[in-house]
């Protein structure tokens, strides 16, 4: 008994959200003490269970307004920070063939993968409402000097007609990096163009001490490494340029429990018996499946299901 509970105690428990409401909720966790947006860094107060809202004196932000005085809407979401896919999930989605079917919304009730992948809190920051409102899902690149000074100091550049957005020089390094492991571990087409610039950028703007901050706190949240921040891999031109795609038998060897989880799901055969007091779940082949109380028992047609409420897997199951 003794030695069980030595191991809780010293075995770190990963919680890897399985879908985007609830990485929203765990990168708050991640910023806990580093409240700034990326793009801006602007100062953040936290409001509700993911939100906050935004200091523009902090960093100098002016509310970006071509044709006059801002509307109530406009001024509205500069107020407040929001939750930023750094490379645009639309990038993943339109590689997968759930997206082409219906879009983001299919890809989130079809595909278990792309709710990971969507979730990813490597790829997750905060940005000023209005950004990333305007940003949308262009992709990054230089832009013209005549859209300096667009939201007063703080210094992105946003070019709807051309179609790119060029950050401030101290954090394209942090955008390669995460582009790299997008790409890596996902095994997405990264053009020849992109994968040039990011380099580029990457070599100009070296890990910083504040983004290897996030990164550790990222990491003891997933268990796992962006291997591009920590040195472990580099990137050489033309590295994954297949696109070959997201498929459970496409997955190579990402090493990732969660993703196999989603891959073994299927040979799951029965409910899934969870307990709503401990957050456990037990599959029909765990030694305690039938031994729950019935009051405590919350069921589950599927694995994800019961880990997307939150439920992890009893310790003594037979892995899968």
């Amino acid at each position: 008994m003794l030695v069980i509970l030595l191991l809780s105690i010293s075995s770190p428990v990963f919680a890897n959200p399985g879908n985007f409401e609830q990485a929203k909720v765990t990168l708050k966790q991640i910023y806990q003490g580093h409240e700034r947006t990326f793009y801006c860094d602007c100062a953040i107060s936290w409001v509700g269970r993911s939100g906050g809202r935004v200091d523009h004196q902090s960093c100098g932000f002016e509310v970006y307004a071509p044709r006059g005085t801002p509307s109530e809407a406009t001024l509205a979401r500069a107020a407040r920070s929001e939750v930023e896919h750094i490379i645009p999930i639309s990038w993943v989605g339109k590689q997968l063939k759930c997206w082409q079917n219906g879009g983001r919304k299919n890809c989130q009730q079809q595909d278990p993968l792309f709710n990971l992948i969507e979730a990813d809190l490597f790829n997750l920051t905060y940005a000023v409402g209005q950004i990333n409102g305007l940003r949308a899902d262009l992709p990054f690149g230089m832009v013209g000097q005549e859209f300096s000074g667009q939201f007063g100091r703080c210094d992105i550049r946003i070019d709807t007609k051309q179609r790119k957005v060029q950050p401030k020089a101290d954090i394209r390094g942090d955008i390669a990096r995460v582009a790299f492991y997008m790409a890596d571990r996902y095994n997405l087409k990264l053009s020849r163009q992109d994968q040039q610039m990011f380099l580029a950028w990457h070599s100009q703007d070296p890990v910083s001490e504040k983004e290897r901050q996030i990164h550790q706190r990222t990491a003891m949240q997933t268990g796992r490494n962006n291997p591009f921040v920590t040195g472990e891999k580099s990137w050489q031109l033309g590295f994954a340029t297949s696109g070959i795609g997201l498929t459970a038998a496409g997955w190579d060897n990402r090493n990732d429990t969660q993703v196999a989880k989603v891959e073994s799901s299927s040979k799951v055969t029965g409910p899934i018996h969870a307990n709503r007091n401990s957050k456990i779940y037990h599959r029909p082949d765990c030694p305690n499946y039938q031994s729950m109380a019935p009051a405590n028992r919350v069921i589950f047609q599927t694995i994800s299901e019961a880990e997307q409420q939150g439920y992890r897997v009893a310790a003594n199951c037979p892995a899968i």
